[in-house]
């Protein structure tokens, strides 16, 4: 697994499976308008699957005020890294992967990655997070979160196939995905509610 780590100052380069360069580093304040060109660049079901809302319901002013909002790093707190490519003459956000701890757990962080669909399928995903997993162990953490719908075949694969142990559990259409990243780490489920028989 890849153990290297990003900063802003020093990429990273990674490459697709079919041979696109990417730069990856940290995202910073600055690339919100970044992130905000990228969300106008995802499917109605990318947005879905990463956001919970529907994109009819993402108006200019909630696309703009997130995208300020995610690019604004508490580094006592969070993570985050950018895959960047050149197209057209300017650099474009290709995919984000992030964790933030829990405010009332700081030995575990939920996080998110995602892949613009131009992207989907060419190992972006998988390297990203193997990426973010070594920030996480740089942090100490014990375990990384992800939340996601129920369906969502493609982001459980990635966060399961790792060869990390893991646990899981379905409820009211979601799964909430625990990677366990210190041997002694047990699950204790943040967002998905034990049913009750």
């Amino acid at each position: 697994m890849n153990e290297q780590r990003v900063s802003q100052s020093m990429p990273l380069t990674i490459t697709t499976r079919d041979g696109r360069t990417l730069r990856v580093r940290s995202l910073a304040a600055a690339d919100a308008e970044l992130l905000e060109r990228m969300f106008y660049r995802l499917s109605p079901e990318s947005i879905y699957r990463r956001f919970f809302i529907a994109a009819e319901h993402a108006s200019p002013e909630l696309v703009h005020k997130s995208a300020q909002r995610l690019a604004a790093i508490n580094p006592r707190r969070e993570v985050a890294l950018v895959a960047l490519a050149d197209e057209h003459g300017r650099e474009e956000a290709i995919a984000v992967a992030r964790f933030a701890r829990l405010p009332h757990n700081p030995k575990v962080a939920e996080a998110s990655i995602l892949v613009r669909d131009d992207y989907h399928r060419t190992g972006v995903g998988r390297k990203m997070l193997e990426l973010l997993l070594a920030e996480a162990r740089t942090a100490n953490l014990d375990r990384l979160i992800f939340l996601t719908h129920a369906d969502n075949t493609a982001m459980i694969r990635l966060a399961t196939g790792l060869g990390l142990p893991f646990h899981g559990r379905h409820a009211d259409g979601l799964y909430e995905i625990h990677l366990l990243l210190q041997p002694q780490a047990t699950p204790e489920f943040e967002f998905v509610g034990i049913a009750r028989g």
